[in-house]
């Protein structure tokens, strides 16, 4: 996949795990059928869909011709009109939606009547709203206008202003790509770049907070325009304040009407550019593992290296784009997973789902998954796992014992009875275990642990990399440590990795730690007073909690390391030594 390609699904990705942590969520509107139009069609000769009536409705794609006869290229919407539907969004009071990313579909006007869609130079349009919208029916459709850049929704069927606080054009391919296309009989090549300015030139936005302006374009072909963006949509975002909240009813969540379709071949999870320290080799792992047809996945490893971070990266990458978290607990019984007899009111009892059953379409993310009795929570799952239906101990009808049981099926059923559980395309477990937990909490077993396909998510290989690159991101002021600089912090860390592997987020913790109680001090090069001071309260605060039960001999191990490495007074050093002495058996 190109780099652009690769940077506009990380960069979509990103922002949608960034909503859901406000409990919102991103639409991305004609994504359900890859790069096909579903029912939709073009006329190449009027450069509108085929079905104007029908495709305005819900258009899968925000069309715009592309005029290559005029001097300079003019883009403009179908049938000349400043203002038309651009696409369709549903938002529900589960999760809300708070932005929206269209696939704009050029058209290139080659001739009078002739025109000639360029999937291979789509633009995708992004807009965020300042917090969720309020729900309103299902595929609400959205439009534009041009010129003064007012956002439209329609609401219980009248169409109500939609006012946003971050637009863009996300671009996927270098702006120096060209085609070539026939004029007058005459070759003529169109550069990507030529097809962005004229979609710049020719929309208007205008955020809450600023004024009307031609939309903003980010060349995702290169690297560092992905970091300008997140840095710009999060500067939009903190600068509107704390989002409104939208008046929502309880409605349950529509898909956009596009069936959902993927080829496993086309299964791509991209290095997420905001976990630093892991190894290429997990992407390549998880992504073989996919693309293999393995549906279930484990990342396991030991505690701080990103496995819940990158188990939501994972799930925000799959078709659908849509996840359930939740964390495993000691209290779990499979009633909480699967389902079981519950009260209902009114005396009666009947079959309730747990969570995965109430939300079989999606991914379910299972963090610190040894936490629970595994194979008594999810036991009932095993032979479903392994591709065969598995009937549950319950019957749909409680009073009659004769009754049809629930079962629950191992692959997609368009037609499922009342007593079937069928997942949808997308389903799929993801689940993280703590090494270092494994041996003291609920063991898995090996009938379960061979149903996944397992990932080991280490510590960085490279310490001092991993804290210049965390220091250059989270603290930019700081001087770039020459190649020869020490880094005493990596030395130790790299001493408490021989007794007990930790991954970055104690040590990331450590430095924003560190920056608080010595803010003029650096990570490279000869310690100074304030610096010595700054790490025994660090040691205390974050690195001592995840060393307790270790060794003796390692703790005094570590207790020298950082003594030598922080050039340590003899009573300084005294004091990293009773602590260490603590936390150590």
């Amino acid at each position: 996949m190109a780099t652009g390609e690769v940077n506009k699904k990380t960069a979509l990705s990103w922002l949608n795990t960034f909503l859901r942590d406000h409990n919102l969520q991103l639409a991305r509107v004609g994504t359900g059928n890859a790069n096909g139009l579903g029912t939709h069609s073009i006329d190449v000769a009027t450069g509108n869909w085929g079905n104007v009536a029908h495709s305005n409705n819900k258009p899968p794609r925000w069309l715009f011709q592309i005029d290559l006869l005029a001097t300079p290229i003019v883009a403009r919407h179908p049938g000349g009109v400043q203002e038309q539907n651009i696409g369709h969004i549903t938002t529900t009071a589960a999760r809300p939606t708070a932005s929206m990313a269209l696939r704009i579909l050029p058209l290139l006007k080659t001739a009078p009547t002739t025109f000639e869609p360029a999937d291979d130079f789509e633009v995708t349009a992004l807009f965020v709203f300042h917090g969720g919208l309020k729900e309103g029916s299902s595929s609400d459709s959205i439009s534009l206008d041009l010129a003064s850049g007012a956002l439209k929704r329609v609401l219980s069927g009248t169409r109500v202003a939609a006012p946003y606080i971050f637009a863009a054009l996300l671009g996927s391919r270098p702006l120096t790509d060209t085609k070539q296309v026939t004029i007058g009989g005459a070759p003529r090549s169109v550069s990507y770049g030529e097809v962005v300015d004229a979609l710049r030139a020719a929309i208007t936005v205008h955020p809450q907070g600023a004024g009307a302006t031609s939309i903003q374009a980010y060349d995702l072909s290169d690297d560092a325009e992905l970091q300008r963006l997140k840095v710009d949509l999060e500067a939009a975002w903190n600068s509107a304040g704390p989002p409104p909240q939208a008046n929502l009813t309880v409605q349950q969540a529509v898909d956009d009407g596009s069936a959902l379709e993927f080829d496993l071949a086309d299964l791509d999870v991209p290095e997420n550019p905001d976990l630093l320290g892991v190894d290429p080799s997990v992407y390549r792992q998880i992504n073989a593992l996919l693309r293999s047809g393995k549906q279930h996945i484990m990342l396991y490893g030991p505690p701080g290296t990103g496995k819940t971070t990158l188990a939501r990266w994972i799930a925000d990458n799959l078709p659908g784009n849509d996840w359930t978290l939740v964390t495993g607990s000691s209290d779990w019984s499979s009633q909480d997973i699967i389902g079981g007899y519950q009260p209902v009111g009114g005396g009666d009892v009947d079959f309730v789902p747990g969570i995965l059953l109430r939300d079989f379409d999606h991914p379910l993310i299972i963090d610190e998954l040894n936490r629970c009795d595994i194979d008594k929570v999810i036991g009932p799952l095993f032979t479903v796992l392994s591709g065969q239906q598995t009937t549950l101990p319950y019957r749909t009808d409680l009073a009659d014992k004769n009754s049809q049981p629930y079962v629950i099926l191992p692959q997609p059923k368009s037609d499922a009875g009342a007593h079937e559980f069928a997942p949808g395309k997308a389903w799929r477990l993801i689940a993280t275990i703590n090494s270092i937990d494994k041996a003291s909490l609920y063991q898995m077993s090996y009938a379960l642990a061979r149903r996944f396909g397992w990932v080991y998510v280490d510590a960085p290989s490279d310490l001092r990399g991993f804290i210049a690159a965390f220091a250059a991101r989270k603290f930019p002021n700081l001087p770039v440590p020459s190649a020869g600089d020490v880094c005493p912090l990596a030395d130790v860390w790299a001493a408490i990795n021989k007794a007990r592997v930790i991954g970055s987020a104690p040590i990331i913790d450590a430095m924003v730690a560190i920056k608080e109680l010595a803010p003029d001090e650096g990570f490279f090069g000869a310690p100074t007073d304030e610096m010595r001071s700054a790490i025994l309260d660090a040691i205390d605060m974050v690195l001592l909690p995840m060393l307790d039960g270790i060794m003796l001999q390692d703790a005094m191990n570590i207790a020298d390391a950082t003594s030598v490495a922080f050039e340590l007074t003899p009573e300084q050093s005294a004091h990293v030594k009773s602590r260490l002495e603590t936390v150590a058996i």
